[in-house]
């Protein structure tokens, strides 16, 4: 079958069993809340903490994920409410530790929906694509605030954020313009560190790998009653593999052993924060998150290059890059009769060294109020203010360096039922470009306790960003427009949706330089596909889950657009042996991915392999291999991809 071309023969029987995961994909806040009520039973009163995994917790995942509702949950919109017409998928702390996910990247492409492209190994630049638009439409938050660096073209810098200490990471796709404005017009991932329960905690960890991979990470934190404080600190290094690798056309393609220089990635973060109880129903609350990290990177696809190297004859340049990211945000939540209400300023600074440097800041303050205005409606209106700063980009200090925005919304959702309506409205003021209009209408009729049918339009915008704005635009450079719908049928244990969407007026980049610039694509590329998804829990102890989505996105004029895959499946398979020991094998396959310069980048398959050994209620002991059957592919064209690669760890949560 063409579908299924780039499966070995000899992998399709493990491909079968594979076709399974370790935990339930828990796509609704109030699941998610729910398995809290379950594994920090009186956290407050500090009885029970989260510690290591156990047989009857994960049990209790599967069985909690029966009761799902893929409602929206903290992503501003209508919080907490079991009403909701979207659907936001959820990928938990305990799914990332069952399925041992390496990194952030390989979290988010177990869901379907979601590829992605990496120019080389550990920490280099990632291109991430929700149901096929790119990174720069996605808008990325942790715990609320933007990551999205204003400075380049790129969005946010996903493959920088580590996955410890993270408590969820919510995802919404579609345009969510409607809510979260232009730079939400292909989806939202909302990442949610962890809160602990009162007195002391803290949880440490240590792991080696290949590539000299080495990560210590340690979180510690004290509450009680009035306040509470949590400070988590991390640092990650490895020697890493050379970024760049052979072309598919070249005579190496495939050899690993080119004894060409490493391409090292170091990380560190540290992340505080913490809040004041005024009241029972008010509290002030604050978090500070820090992240330097240096990778080094090469001269091109298929061009090796030392960290200090003049490939081109222009004079001596420096192949790796300095990174640090400071988020701040401040704010003040609390609860009046029927009311919500939330008041914050956020704050993100960016700072890169390449290509003569780029120095990105965002501001935003915000307030909104969330209204039970009957048993069933529930009615959310904000306000903010938005202002974006670039002080450098490539060098460069432009003429024009600021932009802002002033923007109000308004959701509302009600329950006739087994009914529900739902609907969002933005207005943004901006001071550069014309003023815009978003929505976004949404309906779900639920037939039996868990079946349920929904399906929702939305509209979104991308306004050019500073650096498109100053770097040769021709005059008449206009705002992104995106549209689309879903329709989708779900149970407990199954979700279908189909979706099309479409840009209209997309930005691209042309010419040769130095007379290069941006332009806006006449006509509209279009995004249409399916994702489905099933998971199921047999024989008590073996929790499985298989994804798959097919994507067609093609350009104004008709052409398949590069580095989004036809077709993409994953799956995994856990084993819960006992209380003490369980093992967990996942696998992905690519199908068709074609380079911006037409080379095959597809028709693979992965595996890897994870088992948790829980010494005591606090010491767990892990080990995991990537890329078991040291499968040889390139995301892109020209750059590397680690081979099979060995990781061991310990954790104590104490």
């Amino acid at each position: 079958m063409k579908l299924f071309k780039g499966y070995k023969r000899k992998y399709f029987s493990l491909a079968a069993i594979l076709a399974c995961s370790a935990s339930v994909s828990l796509e609704a806040s109030n699941v998610s809340l729910e398995i809290k009520k379950y594994e920090v039973v009186k956290a407050s009163e500090k009885e029970v903490e989260t510690k290591a995994l156990t047989l009857d917790t994960i049990h209790v995942i599967a069985d909690v994920a029966k009761k799902k509702s893929y409602e929206q949950s903290s992503l501003r919109a209508l919080k907490q409410k079991s009403y909701t017409t979207d659907i936001t998928e959820v990928i938990t702390s305990e799914e990332i530790e069952i399925k041992g996910f390496q990194d952030i990247v390989e979290a988010l492409n177990s869901v379907a929906g979601i590829s992605s492209t990496a120019n080389g190994g550990y920490g280099q630049s990632n291109s991430l694509y929700l149901r096929g638009f790119d990174s720069k439409h996605t808008l990325v938050l942790i715990d609320g605030v933007r990551v999205n660096d204003i400075s380049g073209l790129s969005g946010a810098q996903i493959e920088l954020i580590d996955l410890y200490d993270i408590d969820r990471i919510e995802i919404a796709k579609g345009a969510q313009s409607g809510v979260w404005g232009g730079d939400a017009s292909g989806g939202v991932i909302n990442i949610i560190t962890k809160t602990k329960g009162l007195g002391f905690n803290g949880d440490i960890l240590a792991e080696i790998g290949s590539n000299d991979w080495r990560k210590y990470a340690g979180s510690f934190s004290y509450a009680n009653k009035i306040f509470d404080i949590s400070l988590s600190l991390l640092s990650v290094q490895t020697d890493g593999i050379s970024a760049a690798a052979p072309r598919k056309s070249d005579s190496g393609y495939g050899d690993r052993d080119l004894n060409w220089e490493k391409d090292g990635f170091k990380n560190t973060i540290v992340h505080v924060k913490g809040g004041i109880n005024l009241s029972s129903n008010d509290r002030l609350e604050f978090f500070i998150r820090e992240g330097k990290s240096k990778n080094h990177f090469d001269g091109g696809a298929g061009v090796d290059a030392r960290d200090y190297d003049d490939l081109y004859g222009y004079g001596t340049d420096k192949y790796f890059n300095t990174i640090r990211t400071l988020l701040y945000s401040v704010g003040y939540v609390g609860t009046y009769k029927n009311h919500k209400m939330d008041a914050k300023i956020n704050y993100s600074d960016f700072k890169r060294s390449f290509y003569g440097g780029y120095i990105g800041k965002t501001y935003e303050i915000y307030a909104s109020d969330e209204w039970d205005y009957v048993d069933d409606g529930s009615l959310l209106l904000g306000s903010g203010y938005l202002k974006d700063e670039v002080k450098l980009s490539a060098g460069a200090k432009f003429p024009n360096d600021s932009q802002d925005d002033k923007y109000i919304f308004a959701a509302n959702s009600n329950k006739f039922g087994d009914f529900v309506a739902s609907q969002s409205l933005r207005f943004d003021k901006r001071d550069v470009f014309e003023d815009k209009l978003t929505f976004k209408v949404g309906a779900k009729y639920n037939f039996y306790e868990d079946l349920f049918i929904s399906t929702s339009y939305k509209t979104g915008f991308l306004a050019p960003n500073l650096y498109q704005q100053n770097y040769g635009a021709t005059e008449t450079l206009e705002a992104e427009k995106s549209s689309g719908y879903e329709l989708s049928i779900g149970t407990q244990n199954f979700l279908l949706t189909y979706f099309d969407q479409q840009i209209k007026n997309a930005i691209n980049y042309g010419g040769v330089w130095p007379t290069d610039f941006y332009y806006n694509i006449d006509g509209k590329s279009r995004f249409k596909g399916i994702e489905a998804s099933v998971n199921q829990r047999f024989f008590e102890r073996f929790l499985c889950e298989l994804s798959y989505t097919y994507l067609d996105a093609k350009d104004a004029v008709g052409n398949r657009l590069a580095m989004r895959p036809l077709n993409k499946i994953t799956g995994s398979l856990a084993w819960l042996i006992n209380d003490s020991l369980y093992m967990n094998l996942k696998s992905s396959y690519v199908g068709s991915r074609h380079d911006t310069n037409g080379a095959q980048t597809g028709k693979y398959f992965l595996a890897d392999y994870n088992a948790n050994y829980n010494v005591n209620k606090r010491i767990s002991l892990y080990f995991k291999i990537h890329n078991l059957f040291d499968k040889y592919y390139q995301e892109v064209d020209g750059y590397g991809t680690l081979g099979r690669s060995f990781y061991v760890g310990i954790r104590d949560n104490f």
